[in-house]
């Protein structure tokens, strides 16, 4: 389900915020200095829960949680009579233009998202301006889901919530009902 849903958000997010400089899977890069420098200003997309639901025949769906970190780089001093808030308070407006590209987003396999947290994250981080948001949105997985399949020359039919039954031909046999 990953593999599908986050190319459709990395994609959508590089085509309606430009300035993005890191549209990645959040695996901790603003935890670890590392050998990779971040493009600021970066989001990190992450899957924080999703209670399944089993419609049948392998399909799930679920209220999921994705959590989209953006971080910012912001090294002004932004009191009042600085004269840097300006250039600051500029930077800070990606998280906006983020938010705004998210709320209501839908795709294949997952409802509108719609923001449900909005946290600042990662306060001691030495460059950027970290915020978590949170977006709940309905998802569909079908990866699980079975394929009928030809079985000593019988068709075999699928029905939700039973076993797969032989497709009855004329003069063929019938099952019992159960």
């Amino acid at each position: 389900m990953l593999h599908t849903l986050f190319p459709q958000l990395a994609d959508h997010l590089r085509a309606t915020v430009p300035e993005l400089g890191t549209i990645d899977l959040d695996m901790a890069q603003l935890d670890y200095q590392s050998q990779e420098p971040i493009a600021y200003p970066a989001v990190y997309i992450d899957v924080e829960n999703i209670p399944w639901r089993d419609l049948g025949q392998g399909v799930q769906t679920g209220q999921a949680l994705l959590r989209f970190t953006v971080a910012v780089e912001v090294s002004e001093e932004t009191y009042q009579g600085s004269g840097q808030r300006t250039p600051a308070m500029t930077r800070l407006q990606v998280i906006q233009k983020v938010h705004e590209a998210l709320q209501h987003h839908q795709g294949q396999g997952f409802g509108p998202m719609v923001r449900s947290s909005y946290r600042r994250d990662r306060p001691q981080h030495p460059e950027a301006w970290c915020l978590a948001m949170g977006y709940l949105t309905e998802v569909t997985d079908e990866d699980g889901a079975r394929r009928g399949e030809l079985v000593s020359n019988l068709t075999m039919k699928e029905r939700l919530g039973r076993r797969p039954v032989p497709e009855l031909e004329e003069g063929g046999y019938v099952l019992p009902e159960s």
